[in-house]
């Protein structure tokens, strides 16, 4: 659809307007989604690799009375911006810290990581105005999600087999882990195992 749209009105920047257009639209904003969703990813990275595992000034925290309805993503802007003396006294803890999937409405972290995502979108050709374009139907208002999530439900049970197979050898005792958990939305088995494991599952 986008080669058809593409020959028909050019590769100027009309021809990229209908080409972008001509896919349905839950594609178009999966495409959205999925960028964004990457983004986040980098960013948690650097969080945690640049400030480490406690909050400090400049992150954005949700209050405890806001985290009653918090889900995996929070939409409205009841975020609060830690300063320097509720750093000092550890008045919040690294499960309230919330990153911004990027939009229009959403506020960006006041410290590193915040200079760190308007880098990352100038990379990209992008900056937060950039998510509402009328000529593209696009309007991305962003929101807020966890910078963690625990798992739910976890169980697991230890195997042992033997590997009999060469019989000169004396048997081969291996232990294996199996485990169940529930993740909530948007979050991934994969990483949880990574965390786990510590390396690639």
């Amino acid at each position: 659809m986008m080669l058809r749209a593409l020959h028909r009105y050019g590769t100027g920047p009309e021809g990229g307007v209908q080409a972008w257009l001509s896919l349905p639209h839950s594609m178009r904003v999966f495409y959205l989604h999925a960028y964004c969703s990457r983004l986040w990813n980098e960013a948690a990275c650097f969080r945690l690799q640049t400030l480490g595992p406690r909050p400090v000034q400049g992150d954005l925290v949700v209050v405890d009375a806001c985290r009653e309805s918090q889900k995996e993503e929070t939409h409205a802007s009841q975020v609060h911006v830690v300063t320097s003396a509720e750093e000092f006294e550890s008045v919040f803890s690294l499960d309230q810290v919330v990153l911004p999937m990027p939009g229009n409405s959403v506020k960006y972290p006041e410290n590193t990581v915040g200079s760190w995502y308007r880098e990352r979108l100038e990379q990209d050709g992008l900056s937060s105005c950039r998510f509402r374009i009328s000529s593209l139907k696009l309007n991305v208002p962003g929101c807020y999600r966890p910078l963690l999530s625990y798992p739910r439900n976890v169980s697991y049970s230890l195997h042992t087999n033997e590997d009999t197979q060469d019989t000169e050898q004396k048997p081969e005792h291996r232990t294996h882990l199996a485990m169940t958990f529930n993740l909530n939305a948007s979050c991934y088995a994969t990483v949880c195992l990574q965390e786990i494991m510590k390396c690639d599952p």
